[in-house]
């Protein structure tokens, strides 16, 4: 999917300014929203190569009512996809509830893309869907909602100014999608996006290192990491090896996930060394460890965010590479010989074409916080598992809003890029737990249990987004 096939972004791209009479609009848009008419729901099945299908739920305002409320907006929800995470609940149920928070004339469209066992849970698949099956689903669906001789657009003469909003999985499909589609879509959206399922094994090898090495060295870097990250080694591993886990479950070969459109942080960086054709030393080593995985489902990669786990942010773009590449084996049972160990070269984006008829869109990054200081010495395997599971994903976040900022914007202002691409760390449990005014905020979460939680995570990705509708 060629960056030349953004065509139909031009005319969004190229669209004349209106900003001052929009942002006159602006106040009385947010203050008219709370009385708006609930959204209308109703679903839409597109056909996906030969027999595949995909389900797009659709939340619209009545039309007539719409159209006095300003230009057309679409927000387009990605799920969150299968998980580790035991708390996590499909965002579909509670996003409706931020109707009021969104322009009168925003609509929500779900994409529902097929992936493990079903992501529709009144659709119970017959057998487990694998990439790039996902990526071939939303494809078909964003050219369905773009595409101006699509029957979704029939009746308006201008395309809908697009915002994009996913999490974890659908984070990283959504982020595929800005990278390739950059002139149709306005803004982009992630939380806690899944990035980088390369460099799973990387990690793991990394802090088993650590693990078995001898004692004063290791009692220096497990003191390092945890001073850094505020999470134990044994939370990161068990994390990675659980994410790796499930990896067997969703790729099939190696190649799948060393392919950008899964891992879009391979976009704009290498991977750091060749695709591995078959199961990696990882992957059979917890195979072994009695985690299930299937032969022939995993790899050896990039260390990148096993590196920023570890060594902190300013890895992610510089060190990383220099302390990766004066690695050597980490034990006997590396794959045969030495797998060549290649330099995590920044790429150029967009990849064909002059940088300057390209925009990457507004993007906003939605990550956890960095941990406290104390290792929660109490806590229970689930909340290590957890913890362990938000140091990873916090790492991928940051690792992928710099290289968006290096590789997206390079000659620009560094102010631009940062201006551009914004991070937000967003408050967890434990952390509100410590604040005596937001206790019972903390408290009302647990009780209500993952349809809350998942609310507060996307509540400030949809305040976001509704300011990035009012802008132009």
């Amino acid at each position: 999917m060629p960056l030349g096939y953004c065509r139909r972004g031009l005319g969004i791209f190229l669209r004349p300014k209106q900003g001052r009479i929009f942002k006159c609009q602006q106040k009385k848009l947010c203050a008219s929203a709370s009385t708006s008419e609930p959204w209308k729901h109703h679903s839409i099945e597109l056909t996906v190569g030969v027999s595949g299908r995909v389900k797009l739920d659709v939340f619209a305002p009545d039309g007539r009512a719409a159209a006095g409320h300003g230009p057309r907006n679409l927000l387009v929800h990605l799920p969150s996809g299968p998980s580790i995470d035991t708390n996590d609940t499909p965002s579909i149920e509670v996003l409706p509830q931020f109707q009021h928070s969104l322009p009168p004339s925003t609509s929500l469209v779900s994409i529902n893309y097929r992936l493990g066992y079903g992501i529709d849970s009144a659709v119970l698949a017959k057998e487990s869907t694998c990439f790039p099956v996902p990526i071939h689903d939303v494809s078909t669906a964003f050219d369905y909602l773009t595409s101006p001789t699509s029957p979704y657009n029939a009746d308006y003469e201008e395309a809908p100014k697009i915002c994009l909003l996913g999490s974890n999985i659908g984070g990283a499909l959504a982020t595929m999608l800005a990278l390739t589609e950059p002139n149709a879509i306005h803004a982009l959206a992630v939380v806690e996006p899944m990035v980088d399922w390369a460099g799973l094994d990387d990690i793991v090898e990394r802090l088993r290192t650590v693990e078995t090495s001898s004692p004063i060295p290791q009692k220096r870097q497990k003191q390092k990491a945890t001073t850094r990250r505020g999470v134990k080694n044994q939370s990161v591993l068990a994390a990675a090896e659980e994410l790796i886990k499930l990896r067997a479950k969703l790729f099939k070969t190696p190649s799948a996930y060393f392919d950008p459109f899964a891992s879009p942080m391979l976009f704009l960086r290498a991977p750091g060394k060749d695709t591995p054709s078959t199961t990696s030393v990882t992957d059979q080593s917890v195979h072994e460890a009695g985690l299930g995985l299937l032969n022939g489902y995993g790899d050896d990669d990039l260390p990148q965010s096993g590196s920023l786990t570890l060594t902190g942010p300013s890895a992610a773009s510089h060190g990383a590479t220099e302390i990766w590449s004066d690695e050597k084996d980490t034990g006997p049972n590396l794959m045969p010989k030495t797998q060549p160990r290649r330099r995590k070269v920044l790429r150029r984006w967009p990849a064909v074409g002059l940088p300057e008829s390209v925009t990457l869109p507004h993007v906003k990054i939605f990550v956890p916080s960095q941990t406290g200081q104390d290792a929660h010495p109490g806590s229970s395997e689930v909340e290590d598992l957890a913890r362990g599971h938000a140091a990873l994903i916090r790492a991928q976040g940051l690792e992928m809003a710099e290289l968006m900022r290096r590789a997206c914007f390079l000659g620009r202002e560094k102010s631009f890029a940062e201006e551009h691409v914004q991070v937000h760390e967003r408050q967890t449990i434990d952390e509100l737990e410590q604040q005596p005014e937001h206790q019972s905020q903390k408290a009302a979460v647990q009780r209500q249990g993952g349809k809350a939680q998942t609310k507060v995570k996307m509540q400030g990705a949809i305040e976001w987004v509704a300011g990035m509708f009012a802008r132009e």
